[in-house]
């Protein structure tokens, strides 16, 4: 978005200018991580002084609250198990779901490796969404927590996924996907374009049905 518009949105909807403040904050986190994160940084990503900022969040810390809860909901309106196909396309698919979720919000992941790095989580985002070993019985998430276990089940049923705990399964699958994404040991970012998207989605969903697969006698 150039100056301009970004100047012309501010001026003609005031609530526009919270959506830039979140905009801009996500872009600067994807590029430096959450600790680099600051006030002064989004102000002039947003064409505004850093005083303004505080008209629409109290501190940098509301800003990261306020993108966690965003990311809550975002996850549960696109990553989840589709009940309507079978049991191992319906992992594929949503293994695959979070490759794109994360690859297209860097954010995202660098906000949640910074909460998994952090005894307890991360202050501004336990704030938001209260102790992480609880996130998965935020309202948005706990349904979507629910189709995975059904999916899961009916494969162990079909005798086609080994029976496995539906919270082990997700954490060893996003941790995965997470590391491969922002991994800092590299000299760049391994996703740089569609190929290499698909490629890691590949990736996943193959880690995925692995890690189902039943023990051979």
């Amino acid at each position: 978005m150039t100056a301009l518009r970004r100047r012309r949105l501010r001026q003609e909807d005031p609530a526009g200018t919270r959506e830039l403040i979140l905009n801009e904050a996500m872009r600067l986190i994807a590029r430096g991580g959450v600790e680099e994160l600051r006030i002064k940084d989004i102000a002039d990503a947003v064409g505004i002084q850093p005083p303004s900022i505080y008209k629409h969040f109290a501190s940098r810390d509301a800003i990261i609250g306020t993108l966690a809860r965003q990311m809550v909901d975002d996850i549960a309106q696109f990553v989840q198990a589709d009940l309507d196909l079978e049991p191992g396309p319906a992992i594929e698919q949503w293994a695959r779901g979070i490759v794109w979720f994360f690859a297209t919000r860097p954010a995202y992941a660098y906000m949640l490796l910074r909460d998994m790095a952090t005894p307890g989580g991360y202050e501004a985002i336990v704030a938001a969404l209260g102790p992480a070993e609880d996130t998965y019985k935020l309202a948005p998430l706990k349904a979507r927590h629910e189709k995975l276990e059904q999916v899961l089940q009916k494969g162990v049923d079909l005798g086609i996924f080994r029976p496995m705990d539906a919270g082990t399964f997700s954490a060893m699958i996003y941790g995965a996907v997470l590391l491969a994404l922002v991994w800092p040991y590299m000299p760049r970012p391994p996703v740089r374009n569609a190929a290499q998207l698909d490629a890691l989605q590949a990736d996943a969903a193959a880690i995925a049905l692995r890690l189902l697969q039943p023990a051979r006698d």
